[in-house]
């Protein structure tokens, strides 16, 4: 038995110097072009421009001030943030000919540093936010803050030096790069020339020492890190090992040595060593029969080879022999369409049918990845690590990026690939060769990752411009591949060639792969096709064309995917993306092939993701996923594709996650706002013979195998630094312990969904990680027909520590000052308010008629650190359904600081049902307890569509006359034409309405009464269908027509026969009021009353209540509609023809006497709860056009002395 070197005792290390050492340098130049403030083509005005040794002179005759700023361009190696910088000139400042007089400077010189970005979008500091030229001229430059230059105040007519040190505020990654000075002069006489000479410019980056960044005192709040178990010693060890039998022969004594083609011998077990391989020498074939073997000996040898098709064995070490070899086997040759591989194509290992067996063992390095231990800053030299390793030095590691954008489309991906120049004795440290370019995040929310990319097995092709390089497939053998690097393998576009691939194997019976690398791929990573029952663990991919983690045709089930890390993941063509929630529809092209095309084989890979989850039924433990159109994706499959096109046996969009916890994700879903670090979205079908793909919402039905609903339930997750954590289109969906930092948004979801005892941390220590032009919800209600439950969840710093402005038309900038947020058209923007962009943890969907919020949102629970009380609700007041219905329900008064269980709606008086009910100012929405004080009903939110042929369609639409269409169709900007008339709560206030709108529904209170009036008069037919009107609650409905109407009233189950009911009249509105009966009307010769919903029985069967964590949403009832026939003259429009004498019904809610005390809320940080402002005023003019609260002063003066006698 032999101990392999590499281990953690006798590994090799170095002494790594305490300090890290910054390299500094340096850029001198003399390219000065002057860029505002002077025209050398304005002759009248005496500019004139020359060159003069290492620099240049501008002469200029203009009036009063001047301003003159001068560039010198240069490529810098970097400019990054924090590091500090200097800029050095020569300056000469004269006068005319014959005037004495130096001029006079109004200050020092300034320097402006600029970094010139062509892709980026602007972004200016405040400090230059006064120089309105800038935006107008150049849009395109990045501006750091003006600073002061050290040097003579009035420069005589000689050169002086001047200097400046500056510090970089962000990150600047394009390479070409420009300093800018302002030069200012005053109080010279008119017409008088003057000329600025600047020469011998220098900009440099001083050498530095400095210390290690700090350690961490945690690494997590809720997410509990997992670790792969350690390794055995055996796998250390080499025993029983395939390359030291006795029965081999060597490939020399078969005389292969210097053959272009080989085929070993039947019934033949072959050693290959180092000595057999000649130097140079491309094999174009290598076949090993069924009955026979070919052994690698553990030396260092590169076999170079195009096609190597595999029969019976091939054996390199094995579960107990490790080998340190290297070996390496390269695939050379360009692309073809010639089939050397029995079917599997061509540059690539084969090993196919069941007498095939191929193991391939590397040395164990473990782990093969880990996290950070501290913060790599840009220019530090090593990395520290959360585990011991026994990697060893000269191999290659990469640090993965830890912002939020890897596309490289606007910013320079920043994922690094080192080389360990030495290794601390414990094992916890790495230094490397080069300085890190790039800053790697490290703190107590989340830290980065490192990865082993070198093994000592490798697979390699070559590098190719059109994507054609090795691949490997295991189809229907046995294949072991552990401690396996592969480079440039995958062909683009090519089906079934990638880097590793157990192909068609069905119930696995010992395949695995463990502790590999796929390494800068053309076309996936490791593919599971076919295949059941496997092991895929401890693999590392970097740098992956198409998706990578790759389950295919969605009949893949209970494989096991743990502890493995995918970074740096590329959409194949252009991204999907689309300006709605359906995204874009693609089709496979079968004739696509290579890199540059914008056509794929696989139209999904233009979503390509660093896991793609075809069907989920399978276990996902301790992964990460960095880059990607999403990290993890989980596409619909109505029925498996592909090679499983025609069985209808698996409906893979049906199935639930078998398992999926302790994962991570993050710098994901930067290509598509509405895609998701976890995407469970898009939908990939046959038609016909050629897929399609949908990228956009998909229902996913998830069930077991009985039949019954199940829930996909992620646990223990970590996301960061992505656009959204979580997009579900699903249908049933559970969040538990998890933690989110440095996102837009946490989650939308779709369906029933829950999020649970988790963190979501609006802004990390990580300020590499900042969001540009973009604002953070921490959860956006939807709009209509899901249901959301949010518990026990902690939001962290959500203040008001930027806004945005409109600094020119469609040019929004971020400015980190708060002042800068009101609207000032001097300044040259338009300010918007912080209650609708701005950091906020409640948000919702507001830009809709059609689609409008029922009762779908509920917290419980919930606990606010470093937030600010104008930033717990974002409202958006539009002319919407969505915006006027917006409304949840915080179950036990944490959600809002309230206190106790609180009914949230917006800002219309509509929701203003009670005295206890008060308006919150600062957030623009109502507030009314749940359960009010005394006897009084508790309260639900219920949810009514009222329909009519007059002013609806029959589905509940947009009204067929085109001119709500037409609203519509102009990205939902004003809806305001689709008013049909008002609801309005019945008593004494007039105000307390909505609008009713062509797109049927309206969501308000329970315990009140609605009065329906429409500009159209009388319906003649009206249906009502209570969707949400729980049991116990009560809701009461009344609308005007003119007197001596008779009314037909039936209610009927859609689809139940022999349910209709007819509603018999009572005999007294008292007698209605008092039995409450849902089957009875009156009508007393103005108005019709009614007490609609469904029967209990059918509310207990089709209404129940998605209820977690003491929260619940009830299901809507739409199959119950009552229909009422009025007998009247009808108009052309088909009302009533006689106008209704629409009088509201006095009956007020009996409010209760005050308002329910407060209960004990969880620690609330540092959130400042104000004191209570004033209660809405009944009979204060509201404004139905600008949906605003009008409060005059007067008035609110008065209440003001009310209130303090």
């Amino acid at each position: 038995m032999q101990l392999l070197a590499g281990l953690f005792t006798i590994a090799a290390t170095a002494v790594i110097p305490e300090k890290i050492t910054v390299p500094g340098w340096e850029v001198c130049g003399s390219g000065v072009t002057a860029v505002s403030g002077f025209d050398p083509n304005w002759v009248e005005g005496g500019n004139t421009q020359s060159e003069i040794e290492g620099g240049m002179t501008f002469t200029t005759k203009q009036w009063g001030r001047t301003y003159l700023y001068f560039r010198f361009d240069a490529t810098l190696p970097e400019l990054v943030r924090d590091n500090s910088y200097e800029v050095e000139f020569d300056l000469k400042v004269t006068k005319a000919p014959g005037d004495d007089a130096a001029p006079e400077f109004a200050h020092q010189p300034g320097l402006l540093l600029w970094a010139n970005t062509e892709t980026a979008k602007s972004k200016y500091v405040r400090s230059y936010i006064w120089y309105e030229d800038a935006y107008v001229e150049r849009p395109e430059y990045f501006a750091f803050p003006e600073v002061a230059m050290e040097g003579p105040s009035a420069p005589p007519g000689e050169f002086e030096r001047y200097s400046a040190s500056f510090t970089a505020p962000e990150r600047y990654n394009n390479p070409t790069q420009a300093v800018w000075v302002r030069l200012s002069l005053v109080n010279r006489p008119e017409r008088d020339v003057v000329s600025f000479s600047v020469r011998n410019i220098c900009i440099r980056k001083p050498e530095l020492s400095v210390d290690p960044p700090p350690t961490l005192s945690k690494y997590s709040t809720k997410f509990q890190i997992t670790h792969p178990t350690e390794p055995a010693a055996s796998e250390y060890e080499q025993a029983n090992c395939p390359f030291a039998a006795g029965d081999l022969v060597s490939w020399t004594s078969l005389g292969f040595s210097d053959s272009a083609s080989v085929k070993l011998p039947d019934n033949t077990k072959v050693l290959l060593s180092r000595s057999d391989v000649i130097e140079g020498l491309r094999y174009e074939k290598i076949e090993v029969p069924e009955t026979s073997s070919l052994v690698f000996n553990d030396e260092a040898i590169t076999l170079t080879v195009r096609s190597f098709l595999v029969r019976g064995k091939l054996l390199i070490g094995g579960p107990g022999c490790r080998v340190a070899g290297p070996i390496r086997i390269v695939f050379w040759g360009s692309r073809t369409d010639a089939d050397t591989l029995d079917g599997f194509g061509s540059k690539g290992l084969a090993a196919v049918g069941l007498s095939s067996f191929v193991d391939m063992y590397g040395k164990r390095y473990y782990p093969t990845w880990t996290r950070l231990a501290r913060k790599v800053r840009a220019g530090d030299d090593r990395a520290y690590l959360q585990r011991a390793v026994n990697w060893e030095v000269g191999q290659e590691v990469v640090l993965t990026t830890t912002i939020w954008d890897d596309t490289g489309r606007g910013t320079e991906p920043q994922n690094e690939v080192h080389t360990i120049k030495a290794i601390s004795d414990d094992r916890l440290t790495i230094q490397f060769e080069a300085n890190v370019k790039y800053v790697h995040y490290a703190g107590t929310e989340y830290q980065g990752e490192v990865a082993l990319l070198t093994r000592t097995v490798s697979m390699e092709g070559e590098p190719s411009a059109d994507g054609y390089g090795g691949h490997s497939i295991a189809s229907n053998a046995r294949a072991r591949f552990a401690g396996v690097s592969t480079r440039f393998m995958g062909q683009t576009n090519i089906l079934a060639r990638y880097p590793f691939h157990l192909h068609m194997m069905g119930k696995n019976t010992g395949s695995l792969i463990s502790d590999c690398v796929a390494r800068d791929t053309y076309f996936r990573c490791f593919t599971i096709h076919g295949t059941n029952d496997t092991t895929v663990s401890e693999n590392v991919a970097f740098n992956a064309t198409g998706s990578c983690f790759y389950i295919e045709d969605g009949v893949e089930e209970n494989n096991v995917f743990s502890h493995n890390l995918a970074a740096h993941v590329h959409p194949i063509g252009e991204a999907a993306s689309g300006g709605s929630q359906s995204g874009v529809t693609l089709t496979e092209n079968k004739n696509a092939r290579g890199l540059n095309t914008n056509d794929r084989l696989f139209p999904a890979d233009a979503a390509a993701a660093a896991y793609y989850i075809s069907n989920s039924y399978n276990e996902f433990h301790g992964n990460v996923a960095s880059g990607g159109w999403a990290g993890y994706s989980f596409p619909s499959l109505p029925y498996t594709v592909g090679s499983f096109k025609d069985d209808r046996f698996i409906q893979p969009h049906s199935r639930s996650l078998k398992k999926f916890t302790g994962n991570v994700c993050h710098s994901s879903g930067a290509y598509w706002n509405m895609a998701g670090c976890i995407y469970v979205g898009g939908e990939l079908k046959m038609a016909g013979n050629v897929l399609k793909y949908m990228s956009g919402k998909a229902s996913r039905p998830t069930i077991d195998e009985g039949g019954n609903h199940t829930w996909m339930l992620f646990e223990n997750t970590l996301i960061y630094s992505s656009l959204q954590g979580m997009m579900h289109w699903g249908e049933r969906v559970e969040m538990d312990r998890f933690e989110m930092h440095d996102i837009t948004r946490s989650a939308t979801l779709f369906g029933e969904a829950w999020l649970n005892n988790g963190l979501v941390n609006g802004y990390s220590g990580n300020v590499e990680a900042d969001f540009e032009n973009k604002h953070h919800d921490g959860f956006q209600f939807p709009d209509t027909t899901s249901k959301s439950v949010v518990t026990d969840i902690i939001f962290r710093n959500y203040k008001t520590d930027k806004c945005y402005i409109n600094v020119l038309p469609g040019m929004f900038q971020t400015i980190k000052d708060p002042s800068y947020c009101e609207p000032d058209p001097a300044k040259g923007y338009d300010g918007w308010s912080v209650n609708d962009h701005s950091e906020v943890v409640w948000s919702g969907v507001f830009d809709s008629d059609e689609f409008k919020p029922q009762q779908i949102s509920a917290t419980r629970g919930i606990r606010f650190e470093d937030v600010e009380y104008q930033n717990l609700v974002s409202f958006k007041i539009v002319n919407t359904g969505a915006s006027r219905m917006f409304n949840f329900i915080d179950f036990d008064g944490s959600a809002t600081l309230e206190g106790f269980p609180t009914i949230v709606g917006s800002n219309l008086p509509w929701w203003n049902i009670c005295s206890d009910c008060r308006f919150e100012s600062q957030w623009s929405v109502w507030l009314c307890p749940k359960q009010p004080v005394g006897e009084v009903e508790e309260r639900e939110v219920l949810h009514v569509k009222f329909t009519t042929p007059e002013i609806t369609a029959d589905n509940g639409g947009i009204e067929s006359s085109g001119a709500c269409q037409k609203a519509a169709e102009n990205d939902y900007a004003d809806w305001s034409n689709c008013d049909v008339g008002h609801m309005t709560l019945w008593g004494s206030d007039p105000t307390r309405k909505t609008p009713i709108t062509s797109n049927a529904g309206v969501t308000g209170l329970s315990g009140t009464g609605w009065f329906m009036e429409l500009d159209g008069g009388s319906p003649r037919v009206l249906e009502i269908v209570p969707e949400q009107v729980p049991i116990g609650s009560t809701f009461r409905f009344a609308v005007g027509y003119p007197a001596g109407t008779t009314f037909t009233i039936t209610a009927s189950h859609r689809w139940k026969s022999n349910s209709e009911v007819t509603f018999t009249a009572a005999d007294s509105l008292t007698e209605l009021m008092s039995s409450k009966s849902a089957t009875q009307y009156f009508f007393d010769g103005n108005t019709l009353y009614l007490f609609p919903r469904p029967p209990e029985d059918i509310q207990v069967s089709e209404g129940k209540k998605f209820e977690r964590g003491g929260a619940y949403v009830y299901s809507t009832v739409r199959t119950w509609t009552i229909r009422v026939e009025a007998s009247c003259g009808v108009d052309s429009k088909g009302f009533c023809s006689t106008k209704p004498v629409n009088v509201l019904p006095p009956w007020d809610v009996p409010c209760p006497s005050g308002r329910p005390a407060k209960t004990t809320l969880a620690p609330l940080g540092e959130v400042e709860v104000p004191d209570t402002p004033l209660p809405y005023i009944a009979g204060v003019p509201y404004d139905d056009a600008a949906q605003s609260v009008t409060i005059n002063i007067l008035t609110l003066v008065s209440v003001l002395v009310l209130m303090l006698l």
